[in-house]
C-alpha cells in the first residue's frame, strides 16, 4: 500500500512538472519571439498551438530516450497510448466539460479547415501503425506532414488578416482625423538572458516531469498488473491533457470560445503527428494490436460524434456536451472490462 501511494505521489509530481514546465517554456518563447519582432500571428499559430502539446511531446521524446538507452525497453504502450488517450480525452471529455459549463459556438471556417485534418491525422497514424511498428521514416513523415499543415494554416490566417485589414482601412476613411490618434503605451523591457533562462528552466522542468511521469506510470502498471497501454491511455493521457483543460476553461471564462475550440482541434493534430513523430524519430515504437482494433476505432467514433455536433448548428449544446462525457465514460468501462490486451 505504501509503495502504491509513493508511485501515485510521484506520478502526480510528474504531472505538476509537465504543467509548470510547459507554462514557463511558453512564457520564455513568447517573450523571445516578441523581442525579435516575430508577428503575433506566427507566435499564436506556432508557440501557443504547440505549447499546450509540450507535455505529450516531452513524454514521446523522453520515452524514446529511455527505450534507446535501455532504461525502459517496454515503454511503447505508455508512449503510444498517451497520444491516443490524450486525443480521445480532449475531443470527448474535455470538450464535454467545456460545453457543459456553457454553450460553445464555433466558426464554420475553422471546422472546414481543422476538421478534415483531424481525421486525416488519425488515418495517417493508423496506416503507419497497421504493421504494428512506427519506424523512424514514418516519424519523419509525420513531422513533415505537420509542418506542411502548419504552413498552410499560417498562409490562410495571413489571408484572413489581410482581408480584415482592408475592411478596417475602408472604415478608417469614414472617420474623423482625431479618431485615428495613436495612444502610446509604455513597453516593458526585460533582459534577453532572463527570457532565455525562463525558457530553459521550463524545458528542464518539462523533461524531468516527463521522465518522472513515465517511470511512475511504468511502476504503476507493474504494481496493479495492468497493461501499459491502459495506463498510457487512461492515466497519462488524461494527465497530459490537463494543460489544455486549464487553458480552455480560462478562455471560456473570458468568452473566447473560438480560442478554446481552436486549441482542442489544433492540439490534437499536433499530438498525433508532431508529438508521436518526435519520439519515433529517436527509435521505433511498437503498437499494441488492441490499440488498432479497439482504441483507434473508438477514437474515430468519438471524433465523428463531436464533429457532427459542432457542424450541425455551429455550436455545442449542453446536452450534446453531456453525451460526449458519457461516451468517454462508456469507452473507459469497455476498455477496463474487455479490451485491455
Amino acid at each position: 500500500m505504501l509503495t502504491l501511494t509513493l508511485i501515485i505521489g510521484f506520478l502526480l509530481l510528474g504531472f505538476i512538472g509537465l504543467y509548470f514546465g510547459a507554462k514557463f517554456a511558453i512564457i520564455g518563447l513568447e517573450r523571445i519571439a516578441n523581442r525579435f519582432g516575430i508577428s503575433h500571428l506566427l507566435v499564436g499559430l506556432t508557440i501557443l498551438a504547440i505549447g499546450t502539446s509540450l507535455p505529450e511531446i516531452s513524454v514521446s521524446i523522453m520515452g524514446g530516450i529511455d527505450k534507446l538507452t535501455g532504461i525502459d525497453t517496454t515503454i511503447d504502450g505508455i508512449v503510444i497510448g498517451n497520444k491516443i488517450g490524450s486525443f480521445l480525452t480532449q475531443i470527448t471529455l474535455i470538450l464535454g466539460i467545456l460545453g457543459v459549463s456553457q454553450a460553445i459556438m464555433v466558426s464554420k471556417w475553422e471546422l472546414r479547415r481543422e476538421g478534415p485534418m483531424l481525421f486525416f491525422s488519425v488515418f495517417i497514424f493508423l496506416i503507419f501503425a497497421i504493421d504494428g511498428v512506427l519506424s523512424r521514416i514514418e516519424g519523419i513523415m509525420m513531422i513533415i506532414i505537420y509542418i506542411a499543415y502548419l504552413l498552410i494554416i499560417i498562409w490562410s490566417e495571413k489571408k484572413i488578416a489581410k482581408a480584415r485589414m482592408d475592411i478596417q482601412n475602408l472604415e478608417k476613411e469614414r472617420l474623423q482625423p482625431q479618431d485615428l490618434e495613436i495612444i502610446e503605451t509604455p513597453l516593458k523591457t526585460s533582459s534577453l538572458r532572463k527570457e532565455i533562462g525562463i525558457f530553459l528552466i521550463g524545458l528542464f522542468i518539462l523533461l524531468v516531469g516527463a521522465e518522472i511521469t513515465l517511470l511512475s506510470a511504468h511502476s504503476l502498471a507493474k504494481e496493479l498488473y495492468i497493461p501499459e497501454n491502459v495506463i498510457g491511455i487512461l492515466i497519462v493521457g488524461v494527465g497530459t491533457s490537463l494543460p489544455e483543460l486549464i487553458a480552455d476553461l480560462t478562455a471560456i471564462r473570458r468568452r473566447s470560445c473560438g480560442l478554446a475550440i481552436g486549441d482542442i482541434l489544433g492540439s490534437n493534430i499536433c499530438d498525433i503527428l508532431l508529438a508521436t513523430g518526435s519520439g519515433v524519430l529517436i527509435i521505433d515504437f511498437n503498437v499494441t494490436p488492441i490499440l488498432l482494433l479497439f482504441d483507434i476505432p473508438m477514437l474515430l467514433i468519438g471524433l465523428s460524434i463531436a464533429f457532427f455536433f459542432l457542424w450541425s448548428q455551429k455550436k455545442l449544446k449542453q446536452w450534446e456536451a453531456a453525451l460526449l462525457i458519457g461516451f468517454y465514460g462508456f469507452y473507459v468501462v469497455l476498455k477496463l472490462m474487455f479490451f485491455q490486451i
